[in-house]
C-alpha cells in the first residue's frame, strides 16, 4: 500500500491540508502516524482508506476505494459520526451485512467485536445515547467486525480512562495481529513499544521523521518537542492519570497533583451539587460538588460513569432525580461541548470567537486566536477545521466571553503537547481572572494543573438494558402489513364525501387503535400534529368555502373536510407508530427485495431523525448561553434552525464517510442481521387494509 505525491486541498481551503506526500506502508506492518493538530493525520488515513471524496476537493494519487467490504477499517475521530444503526447490536453488524455474510455469521462476528472493544452497552441500546467513552468502543467494535486486512484508526481511546484504553489497546493489537494498522494518536506513551515504525507530519503533512519508534525519539528530540508530538519534558505522554481507579463513591475536592490542599483560601462558592444523583444517564452515586471563584476543577472518572451528564446537570441541561442544584446564576455562563460543532454559530473562525455579545474585547479575541493557533484560519469555515482545531476554536471562543463560569467536556481532546499546554494557560488565566472552571477530562497533565479533583466511581460492568417497550396487537404485524394498512386507509378517504360519512369513515380507526397505542401520551402526542392540521382545515373552509361564511352549512362542510384528512392520516400514523427503523428496513429489502443501499440509507437517515430534538436543545442552549438571545427569541431561532441543517448535513457528510468505511460503498449484494417474518397475523391485518380501503364508501352508501 502505498500513496506517491498525494496532494490534498479541499475546496473551502486556499492552501492544501497535504503537499506532495510519498508514503508505502508494507503489508502487516504497525505504522503511529504522530503530529501537530491539523498537521493532515485524519486526511492520511482518509487517503489510505480510499474514501477522499474528489467532489469535496481536489488532488493527486489518491488511492482507488477498497475491492470488497471490510478490506480497510477506518474508525473517524468523531465516533457520534460513526452511529448508523438504532441498536449497538445493529451498529456491530452494518459491517458484516456490506460484507453479504450469512446471518449466523454476522451475528458471531458482532458478538465478538462488542466484547473486543470492551463496549459494556447493553446489545438494545441505541447508539447515540451512551456516553462519548462508549461511542467510541461501539464505532470500534464496528469496524473490528469486518475482520478487516487494514485497519484505520484516529485516536481510537482519546475519550477512554486508562484501564479501558488499556484493555482497548489489546484488542487493537490483536485484531491487527495479521493486518496492516496505521494509527493516528497525539498519546504516543502506551503504543510506541507495540509498533514498528513512527512517522512524525508537520504542516501539510510534510514527513519530518520515519522510522522505528526508538530511533526517531532518540534522533530527533528537539524536532519531535517543536512538532508538539513530545512534551517539554521530552517523555511522551499517556495522557491518562495514573490514580484514575475504580472507587465505592465520589472522591470530591482532592488536589489532584499531590493530594494536598490548596494554600490559597478558596473562593466563594459559584455554584454546587449537592447529592445528586442521575441514574438514567449513569450518575448513580449520590454526588457533592462545590465549584470556587478563581478555582479549576477537574472532573475525572472511567468512560460512561456520567461526566457528561455532572456537567448538562449543572448547567441545566439535565434533571436530577435526587439531591439538589444551586445554580446562582452568574452573569456569564460558557460552555464547551463534547461535541465542539454543537457550539458554532458563525461562518468564519474570526467571526465564531467575537460572535457572544460579551466577547466586548477585539484585543482579547484577536489574542486568543493567535494563542490558540488558528490565526491562519481566520476566514475559514468552522466546519472546514480539523478536530483539535474545532476543539481549540471553542475554547477560544468561551474565554472571548469572560465568563464568571466555564464548563469544558474534554477540552484537551485531539489536541498536540503544545496546544495541550496552551489550553491548560488559557484556563489558569480564566481562573486567575476570578471564573470557576470544571472541566470533564482523562487528560493527566490538565488534571495535574486543577485545584480541586472529584473522581466519580466507575458504572456498573454492563449498563442494564432500556425498560422492554410495551407489547402491542400490531406487535405482530411485519411493517409491509403496517404500511399497506396505512396506504389503503389514506386511499378509501377520497370517498368521503359528506360530514356525516365521514365521521363514520373515522369509526374502525377510533375503535382498532388500542391494538396499536402503546401509551395514550405517545399515541396523543402524534396525533396532536393531525388533530390540528384537521382543525385548521375546518376553519378555513367554514370562514372560505363555497357557504356562506361560518354559517352552519359552512361549519359542516369544514367537518367534511376535517375528518377526510383525518382518516386519510391518523390510522397510518397509529399503524406506523409501531414499527422501528430498522425493521421497516429489514422489510423492504428481503420481502419486496428493494435495492440494498437506498434501504439502508433511508433506515440510517430516520434514526438520526430521531435524535435531532437532542441537536436541537445543545444548539438552542449553547446560543442562548453565549448571550444570543433567550431561548424563545425568534433571532435565536431562527439562527439554530439553519445551525441545526448545517448540523445535520455536516454530521450526513461524514456520516456517509463512516458508512463507506464499513463497505457500503460496495454493498450492491447485502445480507441482512434480523429476518422479516410474514405470518399469520399479517393475513389478518391484510384483510382489516382492505376493510380500511372500501368501509368510507360503504359508510357514504349507509348516510346516502
Amino acid at each position: 500500500m502505498h500513496l506517491d505525491g498525494l496532494r490534498w486541498r479541499p475546496l473551502t481551503r486556499r492552501e492544501p491540508t497535504i503537499a506532495g506526500l510519498d508514503l508505502e506502508i508494507p503489508a502487516g506492518q504497525r505504522v503511529l502516524l504522530a503530529g501537530a493538530s491539523g498537521s493532515g493525520k485524519s486526511t492520511v488515513l482518509r487517503a489510505l482508506a480510499g474514501l477522499l471524496d474528489p467532489e469535496d476537493g481536489e488532488g493527486t494519487a489518491l488511492r482507488e476505494p477498497p475491492e470488497r467490504a471490510g478490506e480497510a477499517g477506518l474508525l473517524l475521530q468523531n465516533p457520534a459520526h460513526a452511529m448508523v444503526a438504532a441498536t449497538t447490536h445493529r451498529e456491530a453488524c452494518f459491517g458484516p451485512e456490506n460484507a453479504a455474510l450469512p446471518r449466523p455469521e454476522i451475528h458471531e462476528r458482532a458478538a465478538a467485536a462488542l466484547a473486543a472493544a470492551k463496549v459494556g452497552v447493553a446489545p438494545s441500546r441505541p447508539p447515540l445515547d451512551a456516553s462519548g467513552g462508549q461511542q467510541q468502543r461501539i464505532a470500534l467494535a464496528g469496524t473490528l467486525a469486518l475482520d478487516p486486512s487494514l485497519l484505520l484508526l484516529d485516536e481510537p481511546t482519546s475519550m477512554l480512562d486508562e484501564e479501558t484504553a488499556e484493555q482497548v489497546r489489546e484488542a487493537i493489537l490483536a485484531a491487527a495481529r495479521d493486518a496492516t494498522l496505521v494509527l493516528a494518536e497525539h498519546r504516543l506513551g502506551p503504543w510506541l513499544e507495540h509498533m514498528d515504525r513512527l512517522v512524525v507530519l508537520g504542516p501539510q503533512a510534510r514527513v519530518l521523521a520515519d522510522g522505528p519508534p526508538a530511533a526517531v525519539l532518540a534522533a530527533h528530540p528537539d524536532l519531535l518537542r517543536e512538532a508538539g508530538v513530545l512534551a517539554a519534558d521530552g517523555h511522551a505522554a499517556d495522557g491518562h492519570a495514573p490514580d484514575e481507579q475504580a472507587t465505592d463513591g465520589p472522591v470530591p475536592d482532592e488536589q489532584a497533583a499531590d493530594g494536598k490542599v490548596p494554600d490559597a483560601p478558596d473562593g466563594e462558592v459559584i455554584a454546587a451539587l449537592r447529592q445528586v444523583t442521575v441514574p438514567s444517564r449513569g450518575l448513580t452515586t449520590p454526588l457533592d460538588l462545590a465549584l470556587h471563584v478563581g478555582r479549576l476543577t477537574a472532573l475525572t472518572g472511567p468512560s460512561g460513569a456520567g461526566k457528561t451528564t455532572v456537567l448538562r446537570t449543572l448547567l441545566g441541561a439535565a434533571e436530577a432525580a435526587s439531591g439538589t442544584v444551586d445554580r446562582p446564576a452568574p452573569e456569564r455562563i460558557a460552555a464547551v461541548p463534547q461535541n465542539p460543532e454543537h457550539s458554532f454559530v458563525a461562518a468564519t473562525v474570526r467571526a465564531e470567537v467575537t460572535a457572544s455579545p460579551w466577547a466586548e474585547d477585539p484585543d482579547l479575541a484577536e489574542e486568543l486566536l493567535h494563542r490558540a493557533g488558528l490565526a491562519h484560519l481566520a476566514d475559514v469555515h468552522p466546519h472546514r477545521l480539523s478536530g483539535g482545531e474545532q476543539r481549540r476554536l471553542a475554547i477560544a471562543a468561551a474565554l472571548a466571553q469572560a465568563p464568571d463560569l466555564l464548563v469544558l467536556d474534554e477540552p484537551t481532546v485531539g489536541l498536540d503537547a503544545h496546544r495541550r499546554d496552551e489550553v491548560g494557560a488559557l484556563l489558569a488565566e480564566a481562573t486567575s481572572r476570578g471564573a470557576a472552571v470544571l472541566v470533564a477530562t482523562h487528560d493527566a497533565e490538565l488534571i495535574a494543573r486543577a485545584d480541586h479533583h472529584c473522581r466519580l466511581p466507575a458504572p456498573p460492568s454492563t449498563t442494564p438494558p432500556p425498560p422492554p417497550r410495551r407489547r402491542v396487537p400490531a406487535d405482530a404485524l411485519n411493517p409491509l402489513t403496517l404500511s399497506l394498512l396505512g396506504i389503503l386507509a389514506a386511499i378509501g378517504s377520497f370517498a368521503v364525501q359528506t360530514w356525516q360519512g365521514g365521521l363514520l369513515a373515522l369509526l374502525p380507526t377510533v375503535l382498532l387503535a388500542p391494538l396499536a397505542v402503546r401509551t395514550p401520551r405517545g399515541a396523543a402526542l402524534r396525533l396532536l400534529p393531525v388533530l390540528l392540521s384537521a382543525a385548521g382545515l375546518a376553519w378555513t373552509t367554514a370562514l372560505l368555502g363555497e357557504a356562506p361564511a361560518l354559517s352552519g352549512e359552512a361549519w359542516l362542510l369544514g367537518l367534511k373536510e376535517a375528518a377526510r384528512i383525518t382518516a386519510f392520516v391518523a390510522p397510518g400514523v397509529l399503524a406506523l407508530a409501531s414499527v422501528e427503523a430498522t425493521a421497516l428496513g429489514d422489510a423492504l429489502g428481503q420481502r419486496l427485495r428493494l435495492p440494498a443501499r437506498p434501504v439502508v440509507a433511508s433506515v440510517v437517515a430516520l434514526v438520526r431523525v430521531g435524535h435531532l430534538g437532542r441537536q436541537w436543545d445543545t444548539i438552542v442552549e449553547t446560543r442562548s448561553r453565549r448571550g444570543l438571545g433567550g431561548v424563545r427569541s425568534p433571532r435565536l431561532l431562527a439562527g439554530a434552525t439553519l445551525a441545526l441543517l448545517v448540523d445535520t448535513l455536516r454530521g450526513a457528510e461524514q456520516q456517509a464517510l463512516a458508512m463507506d468505511a464499513r463497505g457500503f460503498a460496495a454493498a450492491d449484494r447485502r445480507t441482512w442481521a434480523e429476518p422479516s417474518p410474514l405470518g399469520r397475523a399479517d393475513l389478518l391485518g391484510a384483510v382489516l387494509a382492505v376493510g380500511f380501503l372500501v368501509w368510507p364508501a360503504l359508510a357514504e352508501l349507509l348516510v346516502g
